[in-house]
């Protein structure tokens, strides 16, 4: 009997220790660009959040130019992830789409609007419901770098306070030093980043009727005034093909730009290329246009519609966008929360010397300004290149400025969605 019971034990024993094993959830988890830079973070977070969730293991996978297909792919194969790390127009457009599970829904708007700014929670919402669980952002304004030997050989002696006093400055290096003052965003690949200008200058996108309305008179000088800068040789050439930020950075380190608007992710490039130049790098507030607001952009995480482990995704999603995560984020790399938790944190208050610091401390806090300015129409990749095609003819003298936002208004008119 004694031995029979032995067995039954055992028998339990191997028994339980199976069903917790079947019980264990594996939630696969996409970000977007960033690893190999911040595999140690990532890892972190993750072993954190399965020790809190013993039930719960997490496969990482990094995506990079092919996230937005490769999503579609496993949706359509009936393998989705459980949670993805999107931006707010791809955001919206998968929210549009029915692809996915409403944030409020899985976690309730009262965590929502007790950890997020509010702002943040719009720019992942869409007809009443939050679909992201807003993760880190960005300022485009954010703040200005300046090289100081490059502004002393231009005569300037102190950083430009509006966006008037920004294309000065861009003519004045030029002239005076033969370094570039300053590289706009004017055509970036996959956005639409110039509707960021006429939003900053208190220009509107949109008319009361949700038509597309950036087309008036004053629109048109503002463009008309980059098309200037452009035509006169003040900007780079390869504006219109590539990043803006990336022509800046590499041209900063070389020297070869004065001035950098935008976040401090610029500094930690120049850290590693240009230390010299990095020391003495001053960091100020950028100027802001007519309107007096900053525009920025953000990622989240959200819960696809096809997601097998809904609730265990929400958790994981939360977990990755807390208080406490997003403020070690920050340590890693200069982003911006998102959380109220964020704008009294200690760390944001630091001052000294290091570029990075005084740069994070000036934008760290700022999460509540978030904002693209415009809401992202449903197909808006077809929209955007429409228009940066236009902004392109534009630059390059085929069409005026006013013929070119014509013609990019009438097709968003006939065209979106």
């Amino acid at each position: 009997m004694r031995r029979a019971l032995t067995t039954l034990t055992a028998a339990l024993g191997i028994a339980t220790l199976s069903s917790a094993a079947q019980a264990q959830t594996t939630v696969t988890f996409w970000t977007w660009y960033l690893s190999p830079k911040f595999d140690d973070y990532i890892k972190t977070t993750i072993a954190a959040f399965e020790k809190a969730n013993p039930g719960i293991k997490v496969q990482w996978f990094d995506k990079q130019d092919s996230m937005v297909q490769d999503f579609l792919a496993a949706v359509n194969l009936g393998n989705a992830p459980d949670v993805i790390n999107l931006n707010i127009d791809e955001t919206q457009k998968a929210a549009q789409n029915g692809f996915l599970r409403a944030a409020s829904d899985l976690s309730g708007r009262t965590y929502l609007t007790s950890t997020y700014y509010p702002q943040s929670i719009t720019n992942f919402s869409y007809q009443g419901k939050t679909y992201g669980y807003p993760w880190y952002g960005w300022l485009n304004e954010g703040v200005l770098l300046y090289n100081p030997d490059l502004y002393q050989k231009a005569g300037l002696t102190r950083a430009p306070r509006s966006l008037t006093e920004m294309f000065t400055y861009a003519r004045t290096v030029k002239d005076k030093t033969g370094a570039y003052g300053w590289v706009p965003a004017m055509k970036d690949p996959n956005t639409a980043s110039f509707l960021g200008y006429f939003h900053a200058e208190g220009l509107p996108i949109y008319a009361a009727d949700g038509k597309a309305a950036f087309n008036t008179a004053a629109h048109a000088a503002l463009l008309q005034k980059f098309v200037d800068l452009y035509k006169g040789g003040y900007v780079p050439e390869d504006v219109v093909r590539r990043e803006a930020f990336q022509i800046a950075t590499e041209l900063y380190a070389q020297n070869r730009l004065a001035m950098i608007i935008g976040g401090p992710q610029a500094l930690t490039r120049l850290k590693d290329t240009n230390p010299g130049l990095y020391a003495k790098t001053v960091v100020t507030e950028a100027p802001l246009g007519k309107a007096n607001v900053q525009t920025g952009g953000g990622m989240d995480l959200v819960v696809p519609a096809a997601s097998k482990h809904p609730q265990e995704a929400a958790k994981l999603a939360a977990f990755f966008t807390n208080n406490a995560n997003q403020l070690a984020f920050a340590k890693v790399v200069p982003i911006v929360p998102t959380t109220l938790g964020s704008r009294n944190a200690a760390q944001f208050k630091t001052t000294g010397n290091d570029p990075v610091a005084r740069a994070t401390a000036l934008v760290g806090s700022s999460g509540r300004f978030i904002n693209p300015g415009f809401r992202a129409p449903k197909n808006s990749d077809d929209l955007y290149k429409n228009f940066n095609d236009n902004i392109e003819a534009a630059l390059r003298g085929k069409k005026t400025a006013q013929v070119a936002l014509n013609d990019a208004v009438k097709y968003w008119n006939a065209n979106m969605k």
